[in-house]
């Protein structure tokens, strides 16, 4: 199975690169002097079994959902010894406090309520005001830039891999191998692994954090699309439960 999906690996992702068509450019109009994006993926099963979970009305079609496209802290705050730890909690309330919730065709509200956890308070309310409201994007090429990639994930040959491998106990380092034959990546941080305890006290994959170049991202998830996060955050043990639905 492995050598199938790592042989079939190349192929896939050159096609992708090459004929998928790509959302508008996202392009910040304010505060731009960022470094790199982390492109936040939810394992939609362990996700909605830990911490606050997943509303009842969750939808369970997909394994893999959308948590939200983060932008690294801007120079400007670093130049003021804003510490990232700041950054993370307070995002773009820094610059824009009360930004109001984004304003979404339909298509895109039910494109991104397939995808993303449904929580309460909105998620999707969430993400735009932290991570895109001060930054001058259009809400709705924000999100279709933030859907794509996660669309792109979902067909790739590491989402097989993990999907291949749904409701079992893996390795740490067996998944982070996989993700590096697959895709090429050399960045020691290009992925970063998250994990929690669900209600049953296991600990499960939650999300992946890919760390990305903002110049970039139309080449995810092949190789030439990684950044190496400055910062350590992975916190998956050296195993941990991958869940199914």
């Amino acid at each position: 199975m492995i050598r199938k999906l790592v042989a079939v690996s190349v192929l896939f992702l050159a096609g992708c690169v090459g004929s998928e068509p790509h959302p508008s450019a996202l392009v910040p109009l304010a505060h731009g002097d960022f470094d790199h994006n982390t492109l936040a993926l939810t394992w939609q099963p362990g996700f909605c079994s830990a911490g606050g979970g997943c509303t009842s009305d969750q939808p369970r079609q997909s394994l893999v959902g959308l948590h939200g496209l983060w932008a690294s802290e801007p120079h400007s705050l670093e130049a003021q010894n804003v510490p990232v730890e700041r950054w993370w909690r307070e995002g773009c309330g820094l610059f824009v406090p009360d930004a109001p919730p984004p304003v979404l065709d339909n298509a895109m509200l039910q494109t991104l309520g397939e995808i993303m956890p449904h929580t309460n308070p909105s998620l999707l309310t969430h993400e735009w005001v932290k991570h895109g409201a001060c930054f001058g994007y259009d809400p709705g090429v924000f999100f279709a830039k933030a859907s794509a990639l996660q669309s792109r994930f979902s067909r790739s040959p590491m989402m097989a891999f993990l999907a291949a491998r749904a409701g079992t106990v893996v390795g740490h380092d067996e998944v982070l191998a996989f993700f590096r034959t697959a895709t090429g990546a050399t960045q020691p941080r290009a992925l970063q692994l998250r994990c929690e305890t669900d209600q049953a006290k296991r600990v499960v994959l939650t999300q992946l954090w890919f760390t990305l170049d903002p110049k970039r991202m139309g080449q995810f998830p092949s190789a030439g699309s990684y950044l190496d996060s400055p910062q350590m955050q992975d916190n998956c043990p050296a195993s941990f439960w991958l869940k199914n639905w």
